[in-house]
């Protein structure tokens, strides 16, 4: 009964109500954490978790989020070439990986942009039968539509925070306004889109948290996400404490029951300080897990976006969770 009153309350969106849930722990969160599994299991995935296979392809990055240490750590630039994309994903691919998540900070620079079409239309040659996501910023509609021509399929766009006064706060060379014409550009062209905010920024309240699932649960998004914030030793907000995770759980598991037929990562900012963080997170509702053994060992040092020390999960720690909360892994699921 306290289950379904917890989604009853969700799925209409009661503000009063939803701002209770974000702070449930103990017994409470227990019963959202399970409403949230019973609604992941009645969805077209049921009980099975997406698998992806991350390569960073590099961390020179136009933008000046505040809470973002990539480009700002005096590491030095990097952008791999073609050939070490594609000898990586045969590297991956020959582990049975069929979902290749190709990320990179934000740089619209057109020879960037052609080497990764160039990418994704050898992956979809080589791999018929795999899947290419994109997070790369913001780029001009011809960069977009020509991502999506070469074969890939997905793009994540996260907006972080949909209020625009806190917007412009944390990420003052972006706007609010500008990131989602970029979301409805990309979803014009036809990609499936992620998008999503981060739990725990600095001036956040539980109103901005309620405005980001209105907005998430407005937009016509295939993929739905929810970081939690990470006091990076090198941003900016490198003097702010790390976001709650409680907090963040339950935004996920909200998440879940508002957007059940889509994929919500369960990430490795969960696992930061916290034990079985990821586990949790797939507790929660989530249903999607990232490998990070795709980017060069010499790069990946490099691709320092929240913590130099951050977590890169194999793939058998990863099949390992999913196992322990009785899921089932998969190459993909959209």
């Amino acid at each position: 009964m306290a289950e379904q009153k917890i989604i009853e309350a969700i799925s209409n969106l009661k503000e009063d109500k939803i701002k209770e849930i974000l702070l449930y722990k103990g017994k409470e969160q227990e019963f959202l954490f399970e409403a949230a599994r019973k609604i992941r299991e009645k969805s077209k995935f049921q009980n099975k978790v997406e698998l992806r296979s991350v390569i960073e392809l590099s961390n020179i990055c136009s933008q000046k989020c505040r809470y973002c240490s990539i480009s700002k750590d005096g590491k030095p630039s990097f952008v791999l070439s073609k050939e070490v994309v594609l000898n990586n994903v045969d590297f991956l691919a020959k582990k049975g990986r069929r979902t290749f998540l190709l990320q990179s900070g934000e740089n619209s620079n057109q020879k960037f942009v052609d080497d990764v079409a160039y990418c994704c239309s050898e992956i979809t040659k080589k791999y018929p039968d795999s899947k290419i996501i994109l997070c790369l910023g913001n780029l001009s509609y011809e960069q977009y539509r020509l991502l999506k021509e070469s074969g890939a399929s997905r793009y994540i766009l996260k907006f972080e925070t949909s209020d625009s006064k806190h917007h412009k706060f944390c990420r003052p060379s972006d706007t609010i306004e500008n990131r989602l014409k970029h979301i409805e550009t990309l979803l014009e062209l036809g990609f499936q889109v992620g998008s999503g905010n981060i739990v725990g920024l600095p001036e956040q309240t539980l109103d901005n948290l309620i405005a980001d699932l209105k907005l998430i649960n407005k937009l016509e998004l295939s993929m739905v996400s929810a970081t939690r914030f990470i006091s990076s030793e090198n941003s900016e907000f490198k003097n702010y404490s790390n976001g709650d995770i409680d907090l963040t759980l339950n935004f996920l598991a909200i998440l879940r029951i508002l957007k059940p037929n889509c994929l919500i990562p369960s990430t490795t900012s969960l696992a930061i300080n916290k034990n079985q963080g990821q586990i949790n997170g797939l507790m929660a509702g989530c249903n999607t897990i990232t490998i990070h053994d795709g980017t060069p060992e010499e790069f990946e040092k490099n691709y320092a976006i929240y913590s130099q020390n951050r977590f890169s999960p194999n793939e058998q720690y990863c099949r390992e969770i999913i196992e322990q909360c009785k899921l089932e892994a998969s190459n993909y699921l959209i």
